[in-house]
Order: C-alpha cells, then structure tokens, then sequence
C-alpha cells in the first residue's frame, strides 16, 4: 500500500499543473496536455471510409476508437477542471507516506473555515466523480490493445503501399518545412482514398487514443491510492 501510494502520488507532477508550485515550469500542466492531445485528435478527423474490403473493418474501427476516447477524455477533462484544489494537493504532497498524507489533510481540514473548504470531501467527491469515466476508459483498452495488435499484422499485409506512403509524407513534411522557411504556406492536401495513407492515419488514430487512455489510466492509479488509504483510515475507526 505504501509503495503504491507514494508511487501514484509522485506520478502526479506529470499532468497535473500547480499554480503555487515553484517548478511549475518542470511539470505537463493537465490541461495542455489534454487539449492539445485533442485537437490532434480532431484534426486526424473520424470519418468512415470505404477503400479495399478486408481493411476497412481495421480502418474504421480505429476511427470510431478515436471518436470514443475523444468523449471520454472531454469528459475527463470536465472532472478534473472541477477539481483543481484537489489536484493541487495531492501535488503538494506527492513525497509524503500515508501516514504524513493522512495528517496533512486532518490539518487541512482542522484549519477550513467551512465544511466547503474540506479537502477530505473533495478527495471522495474527485474520485467518484471520475468513476463513470475510468470504467468507459477501461472497456476502451480491452479493445484498443485488440485493434493495436491487428494493426502491426495488417501493416505487415500492406508493407508495400505503407512504405510509399511513409515515403511521402516524409517528403511532404521536408517540403513543409523549406516552404515554411520561405513564407509559402501551401501544402499538398492528402489522398484519403489511398490505403496505404488510410493505413498510417489509422495508426496515429491508435496511438494518440492510447496517449489518452494512458493519461486517464495514471490519474486512476493515484485515486485508487487515495481510495485505499481511506479505506485504511476507515478500519481504523
């Protein structure tokens, strides 16, 4: 229990930003990261697609993964923005044991003016307000690490077309690039009915679902902590 708690609890600095942190600066505030793992998502885009039977199925279950962990991950960010007091505290005390933790919010909450000004509450409310989204996070990575493990077989099925389109999108990266440095901002738009671009867009539609998945995966593992040193505290009583 102990390792774990203090585990989960350093775990935290990695996504959550604190605004009376000096090392701020050091840390991945959560919603940055969240949004821009977004509007990466929106801009991969989630539309079904019909080029070559045999891999659509592939193709669009990785867009619909998307689309799904795209509601969770907005739903997630909804909880925790509701909760930043919270999140802030666990940071504070992300070095502490149980023991010190335990103490440090009987002190908190000694110190509120207000039953609204508790931190033990909000612990609890954080945690189950996030429970709906953890269980949708969780059905989503039994089949999520399904579809990963289809991909490397099917990429391997299509090795040829994948290597042309890996070819040109790294030229049309370069291009982008000397085009940026000159001022011309023109891009060479995508053919979305080539299987073998179809194939890498599915890919990066997998792996930023799985960027998020991960994300929410980490902040349960510090509830979880959190729950069990309740229920810790409550065996006591």
């Amino acid at each position: 229990m102990k390792k774990s708690l203090i585990c989960a609890l350093i775990c935290v600095p990695l996504f959550t930003g604190c605004a009376s942190t000096s090392d701020n600066a050091a840390t991945l505030d959560r919603d940055q990261a969240v949004s821009e793992l977004t509007v990466k998502m929106d801009n991969l885009g989630y539309n079904p697609v019909t080029i070559q039977p045999g891999v659509d199925e592939f193709l669009n279950m990785a867009a619909a993964i998307l689309e799904r962990q795209r509601n969770v991950i907005g739903e997630y960010r909804k909880q925790t923005e509701n909760f930043r007091d919270v999140q802030a505290f666990l940071y504070a005390y992300k070095d502490a044991t149980p023991e010190e933790l335990e103490l440090a919010i009987a002190e908190f909450d000694a110190g509120a003016k207000t039953e609204e000004e508790k931190i033990a509450p909000k612990i609890n409310a954080y945690s189950q307000a996030n429970e709906n989204v953890y269980n949708q996070n969780v059905e989503l990575t039994k089949t999520l690490m399904l579809e990963m493990a289809k991909s490397a077989y099917i990429l391997s099925e299509h090795g040829t077309a994948v290597a042309q389109a890996t070819a040109v999108k790294v030229g049309q990266d370069t291009l982008n690039v000397v085009n940026g440095y000159f001022g011309n901002k023109e891009e060479k738009e995508e053919d979305p009915q080539d299987l073998g671009t179809a194939l890498l867009k599915a890919t990066d539609q997998l792996s930023l679902a799985l960027e998020a998945n991960e994300i929410i995966d980490l902040e349960k593992e510090t509830i979880d902590a959190v729950k069990q040193l309740q229920q810790e505290q409550e065996a006591k009583s």
